[in-house]
């Protein structure tokens, strides 16, 4: 994980939510992705926050960025 990853990671507010648009930003794959991930359980599930709207959990989101780069540094 690069110095600028770490920072986004850093710079994430663990309270609140972001919608897909945003996690995009800090992830290394496409719309399509995020939503398959999510849907088997290799992202953090989404919540429906009203009829058309979901989020993540900033702080779900935050785990699993963590967590990955822990991952990649344990191969290392």
């Amino acid at each position: 994980m690069t110095t600028k990853e770490i920072k986004q990671i850093h710079d994430i507010n663990p309270i609140g939510m972001m919608r897909a648009k945003q996690v995009l930003e800090l992830v290394p794959f496409g719309r399509a992705s995020l939503w398959k991930f999510a849907k088997s359980g290799q992202f953090p599930q989404p919540i429906r926050v009203t009829g058309g709207i979901t989020a993540w959990r900033n702080q779900d989101v935050i785990d699993w960025l963590e967590a990955q780069s822990a991952a990649n540094d344990a191969e290392v």
